[in-house]
């Protein structure tokens, strides 16, 4: 996923300008850990919010602090801690921004409360229309219980008040226990016991019989730890190898269970509150997620139904053979409040840690196991935790989330656009699921990877180059005194430009780099052999022209002009050569030409086209029988005020109001069309998905714009002409039609749009 601009403000006038400066889709992220898009959102205007990081008041007396929403628990702990004050909610690890804690309604092992919303006393946000609003229970209450839980769908956080709690020290007692007598246990012992500050118990893998209940109980017994908050930059390799261990299928689970458990819970531990609350999340940070990696799930199921649920959810694992290392179960108290509340009632949560590969094979399973869980989930009238992968169906998060429509409702009513958004509300919002551009979900190759706008170039130049050659005949130059050498040179520049400027920006795009590679390798291998026959015989030869080109000639340079033109519309290789060395052998020459100098250059001709044509059938064929059939249309989302006119090579594929989602047919007829759509008073918004495309124009010499808004990749050679130069820019989409028509009026060329 690919956002389009990305800020870190500081204060809150940088987000609303550049709220009411832009008109696209907005996401917000803190410290981003959520696993399926809930901090992003496509070409998206993404507010990071980890700079906006202050506390903003403490007030001791009443134990309230009020803080910017991009501070951190381990940053905030470190501040209210030498005051003896205490988090009352948060998860168990401290790098969690605040605002981002807020906005998924986070809960932890606290006992005797439900999620976070529970202790937050006021927000502060900034709407769609860049408008400050205050909410808490009292004023703005329906902003307030939808933000709260609502993954940055209403607006920007930008200061919240929290409900803080004395430090205190805590014991740690323990007791395993087994499931049928879980509940009873927790009842007697833990739910109503007001000195328990943290509890959880973890529900063993892989037989789900036992459970090790841990509880941190205020004390006033000595420390046996001494730090107040864990210290930051820990070395955790110890937990790392450990962990890998407990992955080795069902003996690592044992091992877990019968000796690595009794070994680490054998001491008597007695520490500050802040510390147990300051846990870092490298403990679980993995060294590499090339082949595998660790992921949460997280289930909240009604109290009184966690014996009739977990023979489900075992069921479920065992089906898929999911290697679950651990399952903590936490208790939380309804929460009344949030529209998207995951505890309507009393529930007991499952958080779920697994390994998983990362092949695509892998990640279907995952999509498979959990749907067939959230259905378990939903018959025990249990919901899930959104911040995780959102793999349920709509029709799943309806059951689930019976509030949701009330949330929507309000968000429409405040964000009429639906601005705020990212991947997790885009999938379930009823308001968005109507709109024209949710029509690419279901377009075979409508989306397109946007570095290959950049990473076309010089495989674009492989088409540009032959239509210089081509004028190059047709002018009468001497073929032998072509630039060859100057135009791979500028072929592998082109090469490294591109690369560079990806990298920088994207993911790697293996497959793509390494067809740039082999072709790259081709060419130079054919202009090689062309410079050193061109530059040895085909010199000799060129002495002996006459000034008059043989037909045989003029038909070699017709096949040449032929191949320039059909490679702007279609793959190299589904050229006839064949038909082509025909036609050449097939002409009777009238004209008074050197009869040396026309056998040598059609003698030429047939090897090269000949060579090229077998060779253009081995790679039609590895084609055809590597990938799939390629797409031939690249879809633009547009608005027009007057119909835009279509031909055989542009269709609407769908209207709405005076939103376009445009067909254009791709390589040479986009570009040609799109110049044509410029005289329109069209506005672009996406292509193939995409809020950015390279565009090449060629200009004299000593001409150079330099727009706002819009990037000069670089310069390229003209090899055949030094007045002129070929300038390849990067720019917002909603700025190409502008561009176009500038270009236009100055009377310039624009050579090719690179439609990824």
């Amino acid at each position: 996923m690919q956002v389009g601009t990305v800020i870190q403000p500081t204060n809150t006038e940088d987000i609303i300008n550049a709220i009411q400066s832009t008109t696209g889709p907005i996401s917000i992220g803190g410290g981003r850990f959520s696993m399926g898009g809930q901090v992003a959102f496509d070409n998206s205007l993404h507010i990071d919010m980890r700079q906006f990081n202050q506390v903003l008041n403490l007030d001791t007396d009443k134990k309230q602090v009020t803080v910017q929403p991009g501070i951190t628990w381990r940053d905030l702990q470190n501040y209210i801690d030498p005051h003896d004050l205490s988090i009352k909610i948060m998860q168990t690890y401290a790098n969690f921004t605040v605002g981002g804690s807020i906005s998924v309604n986070c809960h932890g092992r606290y006992i005797g409360h439900g999620p976070i919303i529970s202790s937050v006393q006021n927000i502060k946000l900034i709407t769609a229309e860049g408008k400050l609003i205050n909410a808490n229970r009292n004023e703005n209450t329906d902003i307030f219980n939808a933000a709260i839980g609502g993954y940055g769908g209403i607006g920007v956080i930008v200061e919240t008040t929290l409900q803080l709690e004395e430090n205190v020290k805590v014991e740690r007692k323990t007791n395993l226990i087994q499931v049928k007598d879980y509940l009873s246990f927790f009842k007697e012992n833990i739910r109503n016991n007001k000195k328990v500050i943290f509890q959880n118990g973890d529900l063993y893998p892989p037989h789900f019989d036992m459970v090790k209940n841990i509880a941190w109980i205020e004390t006033d017994k000595e420390l046996t730890d001494t730090i107040r908050v864990t210290p930051t930059g820990l070395d955790y390799s110890l937990e790392h190898q450990l962990l890998k261990v407990i992955t080795w299928g069902d003996f690592g689970k044992w091992v877990r269970r019968k000796i690595l458990d009794p070994l680490w819970y054998r001491d008597e531990v007695v520490k500050w509150r802040n510390r147990e609350a300051s846990y870092d999340v490298n403990e679980l940070e993995p060294k590499s997620r090339e082949e595998s990696t660790y992921v949460l799930q997280e289930y909240f199921i009604p109290i009184y139904n966690i014996e009739s649920f977990i023979p489900k959810m075992k069921a479920v694992y065992d089906q898929y053979n999911v290697n679950v290392i651990n399952v903590s179960l936490r208790h939380a108290y309804p929460d009344k409040e949030s529209m998207l509340s995951w505890a309507p009632e009393e529930v007991i949560a499952f958080v779920i840690y697994y390994k998983q590969e990362t092949s695509d094979e892998a990640k279907e399973n995952v999509k498979q196991w959990t749907l067939a869980m959230t259905d378990a989930i939903l018959s025990e009238r249990g919901t899930w935790y959104l911040p995780y992968q959102p793999q349920a169906t709509v029709d799943q998060f309806n059951k689930g989330y019976p509030n949701a429509e009330v949330y929507f409702a309000l968000k429409d009513s405040i964000d009429p656009k639906h601005r705020f958004n990212n991947k997790l509300l885009d999938k379930y919002n009823p308001y968005i699921s109507q709109r024209v551009e949710k029509e690419g979900n279901t377009i075979k190759g409508y989306y397109r990877n946007e570095e290959q706008t950049v990473l076309t170039v010089p495989e674009w130049y492989l088409v540009f180059n032959p239509k210089e050659y081509s004028d190059y005949l047709e002018s009468g130059a001497n073929p032998s005194d072509f630039p060859f050498y100057a135009s791979l040179d500028e072929y592998w520049s082109l090469y490294d430009r591109s690369l560079k400027l990806v990298s920088e920006a994207y993911p790697s795009n293996e497959e793509y780099i390494t067809m740039l590679q082999v072709i790259g390798v081709s060419v130079t291998l054919e202009y090689t052999i062309k410079i050193l026959y061109e530059n040895t015989i085909g010199k000799v030869f060129s002495f002996l022209h006459n000034g008059i080109n043989s037909d045989e000639e003029e038909t070699i340079n017709q096949a040449h002009r032929a191949y320039s033109d059909l490679i702007y519309h279609k793959a190299w290789y589904e050229f006839d050569f064949l038909q082509w060395i025909g036609k050449v052998w097939a002409v009777s020459n009238t004209k008074d030409s050197n009869w040396f100098r026309k056998v040598e250059r059609k003698t030429l001709f047939t090897f090269e086209f000949l060579f090229k044509a077998a060779y253009g059938q081995l790679i039609e064929w590895a084609a055809k029988s590597t990938y799939e059939e390629p797409v031939t249309d690249i879809y633009v989302l547009a608005t027009s005020t007057e119909e835009i006119p279509t031909n055989n090579a542009v269709k609407i594929h769908t209207k709405k109001d005076d939103t376009y989602l445009i067909a254009i047919e791709r390589w040479g007829a986009f570009t040609t069309n799109l110049i044509e759509l410029a005289d329109k008073d069209i506005q672009l918004h996406s292509i193939g998905g995409n809020d950015e495309i390279s565009v090449s124009i060629i200009v004299p010499k000593d001409v150079s714009f330099h727009l706002d808004k819009i990037k000069m990749l670089y310069e390229s050679k003209i090899v055949t002409d030094n007045d002129s130069k070929r300038l390849v820019y990067f720019m917002p989409v909603t700025e190409l039609i502008p561009f176009i028509s500038r270009i236009k009026k100055e009377g310039f060329e624009v050579e090719h749009i690179f439609d990824y």
